[in-house]
């Protein structure tokens, strides 16, 4: 884990962002979102900004571990299921906007 300049980590920052997609079922509550936002705010000034160096190195390695697939490469799992029960695409479908919007009605309706 190397020691970057603020400068170095704008630009290496930026290139990991690329890599990691945006759901846009999520819309205001991505993951990906919200850490593009952090960033934004943190080098408003681009790569002239003042950040904590130390604590956006070790940003950017976390996030270098999360974007790889590193720990689940080395960790594979035996069997591909949740605690719910319900596949990897009915909880995608259960966490959208889409999805929680309906519930919000639905409860609206009961009261």
């Amino acid at each position: 884990m190397a020691q970057r300049t603020a400068s170095q980590l704008y630009f290496e920052l930026i290139r990991l962002f690329k890599q990691w997609p945006i759901d846009k079922s999520k819309t205001g509550r991505d993951l990906g979102e919200k850490l593009r936002e952090q960033f934004s705010k943190a080098f408003a000034l681009g790569e002239n900004s003042q950040v904590n160096v130390n604590e956006w190195n070790q940003f950017y390695d976390s996030m270098k571990l999360i974007i790889s697939n590193d720990i689940k490469n080395r960790y594979p799992r035996e069997r591909n299921w949740t605690a719910s029960g319900l596949s990897r695409e009915q909880l995608r479908f259960l966490l959208s906007n889409k999805s929680l919007q309906a519930n919000r009605d639905f409860m609206k309706k009961l009261k």
